[in-house]
């Protein structure tokens, strides 16, 4: 259930961005979606691989294992 909610908030990021980055100079782009993706993607979207594979390994571990990997990875990138 959790992760239906996850995907929504991911959609809406994505359509919100899309939005605000219409007819906007390449530098306000860059900035919009590097905001983004270090406020919405980062923490939603990890979590969301993370669970998704601790669920198919079955441990608690794993979930936390990946979050804390993806999460610097995907932030670092925004920005």
């Amino acid at each position: 259930m959790y992760e239906l909610f996850a995907i929504l908030i991911l959609i809406a990021a994505i359509l919100i961005g899309s939005w605000r980055s219409i007819h906007t100079p390449r530098g306000t782009k860059y900035r919009v979606w590097g905001i983004a993706s270090m406020l919405i993607f980062a923490p939603v979207f990890s979590w969301l691989i993370g669970r998704l594979y601790g669920i198919y390994e079955g441990s608690g571990v794993a979930v936390i294992g990946v979050f804390v990997i993806a999460f610097p990875l995907i932030f670092i990138t925004g920005v």
